[in-house]
């Protein structure tokens, strides 16, 4: 099958389109075979070295936390899934990743998708959702008439944070490129601000919640928009200092697992139509060294790049 892999930490260029055999799965496990990858930020952060303290990874490495396919051959005692089955699948950085014509997964990391979503989206929802979900619901609580800004809402995961936000019923108030501003209203947000064309600190006080996408000056801009007792839920971008204290409120960053239970809300909201997978370009799997270029460059402004990944005995 083809492949993208690295063999060592570095710029873009380390990554290349190679041949390797098939996986096989094993007892419980099932091969996909997969028809997209996303790309995500943390993807380059761990190719050039910046996230080793966090994952120890083997070399070769697969890139790819999340795709979609079909599954192709089940292995021993496999009883959960047909051959046939589209899903979506999610991996962990230690293991090979997505960025390839196949990968096998075990029963905890696939779902199967619904008829009205795409392999393309698909591959765009599962990471992306997975992490909204779990900012927002299992951390945040949102609830009807909560008040929650989004810093970061025309991006992947704040393209969906903004409608999981909406659609529980909260009022949603997002930053985002001036470039961007109809776009994210048309997401879901209530408000709107561009932050290179004005100061979000000025205009957005008293809420109950900030989703922090961005952190570094942000973060730090961000606590005044909080109400005494608000709650500031981080991912990890750049480095920030906590200052709950201070503005007396809460800071969380929580941790993002794959918990089966989040994978079936996410599929199921898409599903119903709440959450639209946003993609911001499709490019083949042998362009990923491009994909990570512009992820690096900060040229990727909404939704997910997604690779498209070509059949077996296909050019690439």
């Amino acid at each position: 099958m083809l492949a993208v892999q690295y063999r060592q930490f570095g710029g873009p260029d380390v990554l290349q389109l190679i041949d390797v055999p098939d996986p096989e799965p094993g007892p419980g496990e099932v091969r996909v075979t997969l028809h997209a990858a996303s790309v995500i930020p943390a993807d380059w952060k761990l190719r050039a070295g910046h996230l080793k303290q966090l994952f120890s990874i083997s070399f070769p490495k697969i890139p790819g936390r999340d795709g979609a396919g079909v599954v192709s051959k089940l292995g021993p005692g496999v009883d959960y899934v047909a051959v046939g089955t589209r899903v979506g699948v999610i991996a962990r950085h230690i293991e090979p990743g997505t960025y390839a014509q196949s990968i096998v997964r075990d029963r905890a990391s696939i779902v199967p998708l619904p008829g009205n979503v795409g392999f393309e989206e698909g591959a765009a929802l599962m990471h992306a959702g997975v992490c909204a979900w779990i900012c927002l619901v299992e951390t945040a609580r949102l609830r009807p008439r909560m008040r929650i800004v989004v810093q970061g809402g025309a991006g992947a995961i704040g393209g969906l944070a903004v409608q999981l936000a909406h659609h529980l019923g909260a009022h949603v108030a997002a930053t985002c490129r001036a470039d961007n501003v109809d776009y994210v209203r048309s997401l879901g947000a209530d408000e709107v601000v561009a932050y290179d064309r004005d100061d979000f600190a000025a205009s957005l006080r008293e809420y109950d919640v900030v989703l922090d996408l961005i952190g570094g000056e942000v973060h730090a801009r961000s606590y005044v928009t909080l109400k005494r007792g608000g709650h500031m839920v981080c991912l990890i971008a750049a480095p920030f200092e906590n200052q709950a204290q201070k503005f007396d409120v809460r800071v969380t960053t929580p941790r993002i697992h794959d918990g089966h239970y989040a994978m079936d809300a996410v599929v199921d909201l898409a599903a119903r139509g709440v959450l639209r997978p946003q993609i911001s370009s499709r490019m083949a799997l042998a362009e990923a060294a491009e994909a990570h270029r512009r992820l690096e460059a900060r040229a990727v402004t909404r939704g997910r790049i997604v690779l498209e990944i070509p059949p077996a005995g296909s050019a690439a």
